[in-house]
């Protein structure tokens, strides 16, 4: 820059000597060219976005401690490597609860079997009494056929009182004993709703066997909690044990985060929260990984301010698959809060500051001419311009030099600060202004 400043300098002095006609005081010999950047006007869509500062945070976190006392015998994991869910990462001694568990698991056995033994012998029982009631109801029912047959024929005169009592006498003792066959049936019956002792017995036997189970299942989940495994997977970030240490219930072992994907909190002032909502789409950076960015939404949006604070905490859900952003990074979440489509867009480095609004330098037939603008939403890399004199295609000048005067011959030395030609510029700028501004302020962070 200095280079040029020389050279307009020296243009300026000689164009002092040659005074007397052509454009802007120039001779009407050949003059000087100021070699100026410059890139077109274009037409396209452009977003106004507002910043806000956030921190990287894990998707989840689980910080595992023991629930059960006993020596530490394994531990599967250093800080940063990286776990599946349901890896064993710490392994407490067991050696008692395994004793217990071989006790237990001898006692459900012999109430198994006992209750085997009681289900046979009750089946038996139940068989033979079976056997036993269906004879007596054959007896019953041939004694009640034969009494009932002699009554006809006593009547007619064929059958002696004597054989009628008989028959009589014989059908009332079949009907005692299939009374009698029937309690013994009963009592030997296994159905739930009986009153049998076989029933009974069997219930007695069966809650042994629950019981002996629940004992072997009680110390099962004892020797689970030995076990210390990832919830789901992540990296281990903190690790507080070592083979041989005594753990204790509550005290810390290790810390697995997830962060394939992860959280910004980011904090919004009262501003702005017409623009923020669930749902809302973000665009995050990091000062310390340039020139990447990480696209996501706001998964959770405070309803009440941060104690102490005006402002709301905005989680917004970013993937991380190359765990690139860690947790405690510092990032820049953007919001767009408005947008234009199909407006003319200069080279924000090309729009400054006058005393009446603004203004820019573009290239006419060769020279410099200054045109009052006005300007609409802007953002690092461009800004809506409305104009007389601003069309697409038209050179704009960038970072004028303060010796740049109306009417001076330049000579464009490249296109920079716009996309190439055909592209919609500034869908993806960030921001030029403070949180909340109302207005373009002109000029880059």
């Amino acid at each position: 820059m200095s280079a040029a400043l020389l050279l307009a300098a020296t243009i300026a002095a000689s164009g002092c000597g040659h005074r007397g006609g052509g454009a802007g005081g120039y001779g009407g010999g050949a003059a000087f060219s100021i070699p100026v950047a410059a890139a077109p006007i274009k037409r396209g869509d452009i977003a106004q976005t507002f910043r806000v500062v956030g921190t990287v945070a894990p998707l989840q976190i689980a910080s595992l401690s023991s629930v059960v006392s006993g020596n530490v015998l394994l531990v599967n994991g250093q800080i940063g490597q990286h776990v599946s869910q349901g890896q064993l990462l710490v392994k407490i001694d067991d050696s008692v609860l395994q004793a217990e568990l071989r006790q237990n698991q001898a006692q459900l056995e012999a109430a198994q079997a006992h209750y085997a033994s009681v289900l046979a012998n009750a089946s038996g029982t139940v068989s033979s009494a079976n056997a036993g009631l269906a004879s007596a109801q054959s007896a019953a029912a041939t004694a009640d056929s034969t009494y009932q047959r002699d009554r006809a024929l006593f009547k007619q005169g064929f059958v002696s009182q004597q054989a009628l009592d008989e028959a009589q006498s014989a059908a009332a003792a079949a009907d005692a004993a299939l009374r009698s066959a029937q309690v013994t049936a009963a009592n030997a019956s296994l159905s739930p709703q009986g009153p049998s002792s076989a029933v009974a017995d069997l219930r007695n036997a069966k809650a042994a066997v629950d019981t002996a189970s629940a004992a072997v299942e009680g110390v099962l989940s004892q020797i689970d909690l030995t076990n210390v495994r990832a919830p789901f997977s992540g990296v281990i970030v903190y690790r507080a044990v070592d083979p041989g240490a005594l753990a204790a219930p509550g005290s810390p072992l290790m810390e697995v985060n997830q962060l394939d994907s992860v959280y910004i909190n980011a904090n919004v002032s009262g501003n702005s929260l017409a623009y923020v909502r669930a749902g809302t789409p973000v665009t995050v950076s990091v000062s310390s990984i340039p020139g990447r960015t990480w696209h996501g939404t706001v998964s959770y949006f405070n309803m009440a301010a941060d104690p102490g604070t005006v402002s709301y905490t905005a989680r917004i859900r970013i993937a991380n698959p190359d765990l690139a952003l860690r947790p405690g990074m510092v990032a820049q979440a953007s919001f767009v809060q408005s947008r234009k489509t199909g407006v003319l867009l200069a080279p924000t480095a090309s729009v400054f500051q006058t005393d009446t609004g603004y203004g820019m330098f573009i290239i006419d037939k060769g020279v410099a001419k200054q045109l009052p603008v006005d300007i609409g939403i802007q953002n690092d890399d461009f800004t809506e311009v409305t104009g007389q004199g601003l069309a697409p295609n038209v050179m704009a000048i960038l970072n004028h030099s303060v010796t740049l005067q109306p009417g001076t011959p330049v000579q464009p030395i490249g296109s920079t600060g716009g996309p190439p030609a055909g592209s919609a510029p500034g869908g993806k700028a960030k921001s030029s202004k403070p949180q909340g501004s109302g207005q373009p302020t002109g000029g880059q962070h």
